[in-house]
């Protein structure tokens, strides 16, 4: 069986996904805060922002144990993969939603989200018709059973046992802990924004 060619969403789904990260992050360089900053809605946005990270990595992590040697090779239908069909996405989203409230900039915390949304729609859909060729009626059934993007915590299950391929886990750490990086370099913008070092351009209202 000939399998359908990777598409461009696929192709180039990392090296998209950082050149959003590095616009929000000159977006963020020379902005400040919506509103007062240190006030209560500050502080409840900062918190809240940090609890989803902290999801978003142990998600990722957790994910990355059951995908790890296994991605592309064969039907991954355990752990967080037999509750939804794309667990490493979902987290994510989780994550970029608190990168949004750590930024306590609106414009931040609306656009990252929908960029977000609108291009992993075509990595999800690339990705399932792949797997679909590739598994046929196996991911066929997967498909039926498993939902997307919101979790069915009823069809949850793991195993006792689960054989991880170590080094390519370990390739994976830095990927699963971006969020936490990233969450720090947004405290080291804001602390040198504080310092006077870099200039405050424009406030988002």
């Amino acid at each position: 069986m000939t399998l359908p060619s990777l598409t461009w969403s696929q192709k180039y789904r990392k090296g998209v996904s950082w050149v959003l990260i590095f616009g929000f992050l000159f977006l963020l360089l020379f902005s400040t805060h919506s509103w007062e900053r240190d006030s209560p809605i500050d502080l409840l946005f900062e918190v809240a922002g940090l609890f989803l990270i902290v999801v978003c990595t142990f998600g990722r992590l957790w994910s990355s144990v059951y995908a790890c040697g296994y991605k592309d090779e064969m039907i991954i239908a355990n752990g967080p993969y037999s509750a939804v069909r794309n667990p490493l996405y979902l987290f994510s989203f989780i994550g970029v939603l608190g990168m949004g409230l750590v930024s306590e900039n609106l414009l931040i915390l609306v656009l990252a989200p929908l960029a977000f949304l609108l291009y992993y729609q075509f990595v999800v859909r690339s990705e399932e018709r792949y797997l679909l060729a590739r598994f046929g009626e196996i991911y066929a059934e997967y498909l039926k059973r498993v939902p997307r993007f919101i979790p069915r915590l009823s069809l949850l299950k793991e195993p006792d046992f689960y054989l991880v391929n170590v080094r390519v886990y370990r390739r994976s750490l830095l990927d699963a802990t971006m969020f936490i990086w990233l969450y720090i370099l947004f405290h080291f913008i804001e602390r040198l924004q504080h310092m006077g070092v870099l200039p405050i351009l424009f406030r988002v209202p």
